[in-house]
């Protein structure tokens, strides 16, 4: 479908702009060209519908106790966590290597 509308009665139509959609979903194929909303632009504007269901989420809230064991051991973490150099991560064998250091300061802690 054309998406590009030239106010040039001497150039054609055409297609420019495009959406990326999954194959045969009646969840993501729902899209509409608006050829009438373009000017001052010769592009149409485009817009897609996705379905968003709602789920619900339990959320369980849980307390600290003031100079409790737990907060000495999430005051711990956080120094830890702090350590830990995330400034660089070139590639998965990085990110991989600090991911494995998080899971050694939570087992040692």
């Amino acid at each position: 479908m054309l998406t590009q509308y030239s106010d040039n009665k001497n150039n054609s139509n055409s297609v420019i702009n495009l959406f990326f959609l999954q194959s045969n979903s009646t969840k993501l194929n729902n899209y509409e060209i608006h050829p009438k909303l373009c000017f001052p632009s010769d592009y149409a504007s485009l817009t897609i519908n996705i379905i968003i269901n709602k789920k619900f989420i339990q959320v369980k809230w849980h307390t600290i106790i003031k100079n409790s064991k737990e907060v000495n051991f999430i005051s711990d973490l956080i120094k830890g966590f702090k350590n830990i150099n995330t400034s660089n991560i070139p590639n998965k064998d990085a990110l991989e290597q600090i991911v494995q250091e998080y899971t050694n300061l939570l087992d040692s802690t």
